[in-house]
């Protein structure tokens, strides 16, 4: 993300599609968190989410990639 502002001579609609991906929850920290928070909340079910956790990053990512269409769109 600090390399993106270093970069030049992007279009204000690239950088506006760009940022909104970037800024996502399509990591394994997002995914870390939601387990995390999950485990405090109910820890019985926190295994049945960690299991899941490969689903939850592969559908984070469509949804950032829908996002940033969206912006794309819009821009």
């Amino acid at each position: 993300m600090t390399s993106f502002a270093e970069m030049k001579g992007l279009s204000e609609r690239s950088i506006g599609i760009i940022s909104v991906f970037l800024v996502s929850f399509a990591n394994f920290g997002s995914v870390g968190m939601i387990i995390g928070a999950l485990k405090g909340l109910c820890p019985d079910q926190s295994k049945v989410v960690a299991g899941f956790s490969m689903r939850l990053l592969y559908g984070a990512t469509l949804v950032s990639f829908l996002s940033a269409a969206i912006v794309g769109l819009v821009l």
